[in-house]
């Protein structure tokens, strides 16, 4: 995907980074504004999620880091990009913005795949940083992966232990919300995936170091 982009970002903490993407479609060029919370000081929670709640959609994906001994594992587990330890996907449903993930250990004590509102998602104290970001689908594909997402979670889908990303009757987040994109997009995202001899996996980076992903947000805390 390609086209102009002008991106503005405040590294200190308690901002909240602001980027413009332009996509060309048709010849013409489509901008996409990030509101700014610029106040210096670490943003209150409710504030935070209303900004997030204001930018995103259903289909986006959202990104999460804690400063635990347990994120810093899944951090490890990234190819590049070692910001982010957790990952799930958004479903706006009537006014209610919800995150549908797989987490699972004592954070999650039935394993089974999470449907929180997103305030509960943004909400643990461990958490120091959130990220969207969004993927270019269509009506049709975003009621495909909708479907798959209100599926999988009335299967109760547990969660993987293991981390098997040749196994669908279980998974892990990154795999969890890279398997329903791929499904919208017809199997065409599978090519994003490196593979290491006979072992392929899906690491939390490979669902935003790509050229399908587009920054929405971010929010320092």
């Amino acid at each position: 995907m390609k086209g102009a982009q002008k991106e503005k970002s405040r590294s200190n903490k308690g901002r909240i980074h602001f980027t413009f993407r332009g996509i060309r479609l048709g010849g013409c060029l489509f901008l996409f504004g990030i509101l700014a919370c610029n106040t210096g000081k670490k943003p209150n929670l409710d504030n935070a999620v209303e900004n997030i709640q204001a930018l995103t959609k259903s289909g986006d994906v959202i990104v999460r880091n804690g400063n635990d001994e347990v994120s810093e594992a899944a951090r490890n587990f990234n190819r590049k990009d070692k910001t982010y330890s957790h990952c799930g996907l958004i479903q706006v449903e009537q006014d209610t913005v919800f995150v549908y993930h797989a987490l699972g250990g004592s954070y999650n004590p039935s394993q089974k795949l999470l449907r929180q509102t997103l305030r509960d998602f943004c909400g643990d104290e461990a958490i120091d940083k959130i990220a969207v970001f969004r993927y270019p689908l269509n009506d049709k594909e975003s009621r495909i992966l909708s479907s798959w997402m209100l599926e999988h979670y009335d299967k109760r889908l547990p969660f993987d232990l293991f981390f098997n990303f040749q196994t669908d009757d279980q998974m892990y987040c990154s795999e969890f919300v890279f398997k329903g994109l791929n499904a919208a997009k017809n199997d065409s995202l599978r090519k994003l995936l490196p593979k290491d001899k006979e072992v392929m996996y899906v690491a939390i980076d490979d669902l935003y170091l790509n050229e399908w992903a587009s920054k929405i947000c971010v929010i320092d805390f």
